[in-house]
């Protein structure tokens, strides 16, 4: 990476950084919902390269341009490098891009993940990690999922929210929200990082056993997100979300309160 730093000024590298307008946000699936569970998707917050070369052409006009090459090192997928001079100043990124993902256009979506990648050493879209993670209500449509009418209108109070660094997000029916911090860089892990939740259906099966198992304990007017709350240390807002292996740490400490009660009765859950 080169650098000479005569036009790249503090001053410069605020404006660069300024979050774009919330109408030039866009929203994707990134996911589809898993059979037999409330139709929900993860969805994905970006913006249009053109939207990026845009706010390029506002902030620094005439004062930026590309070079495109091969990277030094490829490993899976196609990739092109970037390197994207602003005010003298050239910082390279590469993109990449899942062959066959959208057919016809490869080749444009290559260069223009390598462009917003690149623009993002310079604080370009950098606005856009305080985003969280969120799954969208979403609806069939033949073999196509969409994002309902519904979801599509929480998304754009949640977007305003976000970029107005909100302390707290509001309540929403058709989203789900996790790893949200105001101002900084969202705990959001990628599909695959985190293993799949149990779902609703054996979400309502473990409520009913804590129900059972908690009755006449200390817990037994809690609910049982505020209940796994307590064992697995972490706030639980859903306990469709848990892991199998957290729900079965749940299912566990609950089978022990009902043995260290006092009497027959074990809250009509099976004690071995």
């Amino acid at each position: 990476m080169t650098e000479h730093r005569s036009g790249l000024t503090p001053a410069v590298v605020r404006r660069l950084r300024r979050p774009f307008p919330p109408a030039t946000l866009r929203w994707k699936l990134q996911t589809r919902p898993q059979e037999g569970t409330d139709p929900f998707a993860t969805v994905v917050v970006y913006v249009d390269v053109r939207t990026v070369a845009a706010h390029l052409d506002d902030v620094v006009p005439g004062q930026w341009s590309t070079e495109y090459v091969l990277p030094p090192v490829t490993v899976g997928w196609p990739a092109v490098e970037c390197r994207l001079t602003v005010c003298g100043v050239t910082r390279s990124d590469v993109g990449t891009v899942e062959p066959g993902a959208r057919p016809g256009s490869d080749t444009k979506d290559l260069y223009s993940d390598a462009l917003k990648r690149a623009a993002v050493q310079y604080g370009v879209g950098a606005f856009l990690y305080r985003f969280p993670q969120v799954q969208a209500r979403v609806e069939r449509a033949g073999a196509t999922w969409f994002v309902t009418r519904e979801a599509h209108s929480e998304l754009a109070v949640l977007t305003r929210a976000v970029l107005a660094g909100n302390a707290a997000l509001p309540r929403f029916q058709a989203l789900r929200v996790r790893g949200y911090r105001p101002h900084g860089v969202a705990d959001v892990t990628a599909p695959g990082d985190v293993p799949p939740a149990i779902g609703e259906v054996r979400a309502r099966s473990l409520a009913a056993h804590l129900q059972g198992a908690l009755t006449g304990s200390a817990w037994a007017d809690a609910a049982g997100e505020t209940y796994a709350t307590y064992v697995l240390g972490v706030n639980v807002e859903r306990l469709a979300d848990l892991s199998e292996a957290e729900a079965g740490r749940v299912y566990r400490a609950a089978r022990q309160e009902a043995r260290e009660m006092p009497g027959p009765a074990t809250g009509g859950m099976q004690v071995v």
